[in-house]
């Protein structure tokens, strides 16, 4: 019976794809030291570090091979010798599980030497592969054959290569361990790959007041011209005090247990809960990522933030230094056990997509480049974030989705206490509480003018022209504007509408056809009652229809009449309609109730207003037990003859640490939150109707938004 026979060149394809580069293939190396229990690695490049020429030593001090290992384990391609001993007699949690890492060798060099001695024996043991082999076409895999040779200590005895190597780097012999001999380097080396080299092994352990393993250390050792990066490996320490820092724990259940840090203030503690609206969460209510730590350090790029920070650190560094030693290290890292997983905070990596999020608020959110952070995981705490099986990223899924949106949600508190600082750090020079467009107005300018120069009437005109102009100019904006907030809320909208009309089609098509089938039949007179009853049905879903449209149309960007006289809560249901099946979709109870008033307005604007703080109310009950998930939409009529609309929910409310935060343009605490909600809606409120929004006590125990209504009412 005929066999699968493979050519040789299968391996050094399989290496290729799963080794993507030479940095990572040495990383590989470096975590098989690590599985062998060694407490140091040394990698020493010699000879001209040109492709074809030069060496690369790789000497740990670890566990060792007898001539049995090497044999029925190491020359296993795939074995299942670490998924059965998934920790190491030192205690350490296994890192590599698929038997794959020794393709690693095969990337970076044409011949490999392989010798150790498990600690305690006498003996060593030594193997010679000749990886051209694998890239001969004509070469069968069963055709390639490879010694392995038992022999008394050679090189791990004083005087032999081994022990001269450890002397070299200023460090003891060690009686035991693995030294791998690579000849014929497959690419050339320059200073900016070792320079990238020993930065990426720099960040390769977790920092030491992480979950690192300060039990193992790196050493890098590289010929005369390139000595300067020569050395033991240690974190770097140049940016070790940001000015603001979140660090803390997120639990199996959700839990956070965070301390923040921010200029002007003592650290202090925050308890939140991650994933409130059980997204991400497995049917025992857990996270599907499972616990994790977190460390996120957060720089201001700014020049004079830059200045003051290298002031107060003593840093010996310019603006453009400092920036560029930022981009070298900035992103969020995933470390699992202590070792980091690629290409997680890689430059140019932004798996959180972070600069995607601050596109839609510059002021509030933060960028990749502007963050160095640590997320730390565990194999046997996170087993469901697994490794692809190049041993680069993790496999998609739903623990990888919620891994990323609850450090998003994370680092969306660090920006709003980031935010709230700064807002503070302001408050002496700029009045709090600006509308999107006052600092257009020139009216001060203009009257400090006329005061100043009373007799140039020269210099009045212009300066009483150009404040016309610019008033004018504003006043054309904010029409405009109100147009496109219509469209951007007919566009949260589409949705929903989208979501009923195609069901009302769908009901109109199949009682269509059942009607059609009744009328047809040869007793079409028998049925006529039962055909009726289907027509009435489908006059009912074209009515729905009809209103449904009817109740978007005010939202659509065509300039609209003059204010006419509505109903306030037949206009306040309407927009509550828009949103019915998303108030369905979270299990919210949405309930319109109190006095009902004629009055002259826009039914588009208030709707608008209604939907945009409904919209946020439906958002926050998520966070709370189905069954407890309750929206009031209630209307009052004020002593001085105003009304006032209360938006109240059950939701777990707003913080007081950021109730002044709220309105503000452009913040949010939402993790993708556009901030502008609530700044459209105080806009909106204020100019047309000479009112305000203000946040009022909740009777349901959330969050409750109060709408005064001044002019029309």
């Amino acid at each position: 019976m005929p066999t699968l026979r493979p050519r040789a060149r299968l391996l050094h394809t399989i290496g290729t794809e799963l080794i993507s580069s030479e940095t990572v293939a040495v990383v590989e190396l470096v975590k098989n030291a690590y599985d062998a229990d060694a407490s140091c690695v040394v990698l020493r490049f010699s000879g001209a570090l040109r492709e074809g020429q030069g060496e690369l030593a790789v000497l740990d001090d670890g566990s060792g091979m007898t001539a049995e290992t090497v044999s029925n384990t190491w020359l296993e391609i795939a074995t299942p010798h670490r998924m059965g001993a998934r920790t190491t007699p030192r205690g350490r949690r296994v890192l590599g599980e698929k038997g794959v890492g020794r393709f690693a060798v095969a990337r970076l060099a044409d011949s490999m030497t392989l010798i150790s001695r498990q600690r305690g024996e006498p003996t060593e043991v030594e193997v010679g592969v000749d990886w051209r082999q694998f890239r001969d076409p004509d070469v069968y895999l069963d055709q390639v054959e490879i010694e392995v040779k038992e022999r008394a200590a050679e090189d791990f005895r004083d005087g032999g290569r081994a022990a001269a190597l450890w002397e070299r780097v200023d460090l003891p012999s060690r009686p035991g361990g693995t030294l791998l001999l690579l000849e014929g380097l497959t690419r050339s080396w320059e200073e900016p790959d070792l320079l990238a080299l020993r930065r990426d092994l720099s960040r390769l352990i977790a920092p030491p007041d992480g979950d690192g393993n300060q039990d193992f250390e790196i050493v890098l050792e590289l010929p005369r011209e390139f000595e300067a990066l020569s050395g033991l490996i240690e974190p770097p320490t140049e940016l070790i005090n940001p000015p603001y820092r979140l660090s803390g724990s997120v639990s199996a259940d959700g839990t956070a247990d965070l301390e923040i840090t921010i200029p002007g203030r003592a650290p202090y503690r925050r308890h939140v809960e991650i994933d409130r609206s059980m997204q991400y969460r497995g049917t025992d209510g857990l996270l599907a990522s499972g616990p994790f730590s977190i460390d996120l350090r957060v720089y201001d790029r700014d020049r004079d933030a830059i200045s003051q920070l290298a002031a107060d650190g003593g840093l010996n560094l310019s603006t453009k230094k400092f920036r560029d030693l930022l981009d070298q290290r900035a992103g969020v890292s995933v470390y699992r056990d202590g070792f980091r997983v690629l290409p997680f905070g890689e430059r140019g990596d932004d798996w959180l997509t972070l600069d995607a999020r601050r596109v839609n608020n510059p002021r509030m959110r933060l960028s990749n480049s502007q963050i160095i952070g640590t997320v730390s995981v565990s194999a046997d705490g996170n087993p469901d974030l697994r490794d692809q099986t190049n041993r680069e990223g993790l496999l998609q899924g739903p623990a990888y989705d919620g891994l990323r949106d609850a450090v998003t949600e994370i680092i969306a508190e660090l920006e709003s206490a980031r935010l709230k600082q700064r807002e503070q750090a302001r408050e002496t020079e700029e009045p709090r509480g600006r509308g999107l467009f006052d600092e257009i107005y020139i009216t001060d300018v203009a009257e400090a003018v006329r005061k100043s120069h009373p007799n140039d009437r020269a210099l009045a005109a212009v300066v009483a022209n150009a404040e016309r102009r610019i008033n004018a100019g504003v006043e054309h904006v904010r029409e405009v504007l109100a147009r496109y907030q219509r469209l951007a809320t007919l566009g949260r909208l589409v949705d929903e509408v989208v979501h009923d009309g195609q069901l009302s089609v769908g009901r109109i098509r199949r009682v269509t056809r059942d009607a059609e089938r009744l009328l047809a039949s040869a007793d079409a007179c028998g049925f006529r009652d039962d055909a009726v009853g289907l027509v009435s049905t489908v006059d009912k879903q074209a009515d729905y229809l009809a209103q449904l449209f009817k109740r978007i149309a005010p939202f659509g960007g065509r300039r609209r009449g003059r204010p006419k006289q509505v109903s306030m809560l037949e206009t306040i249901n309407s927009a509550v309609d828009v949103l019915a099946s998303r108030a369905a979709k979270v299990g919210a109870d949405v309930t319109v109730t109190g006095v009902d008033e004629t009055v002259t307005l826009d039914p588009a604007e208030l709707q608008e207003v209604v939907i945009n703080l409904l919209d946020n109310s439906l958002y926050w009950i998520q966070h709370v037990p189905k069954g407890s998930r309750h929206v009031e939409l209630k209307v009052e009529k004020l002593g001085d003859g105003a009304l006032a609309l209360v938006v109240d929910d059950s939701g777990p409310g707003v913080p007081p640490e950021i109730r002044e935060l709220i309105f503000e343009p452009y913040y949010s605490s939402k993790p993708n939150g556009g901030g502008l909600g609530l700044a459209i809606v105080g806009e909106r409120v204020a100019d047309a109707y000479g009112g305000v929004l203000d946040l009022v006590d909740s009777r349901l125990g959330g969050a409750a938004f109060q709408v005064t209504f001044r002019r029309r009412v």
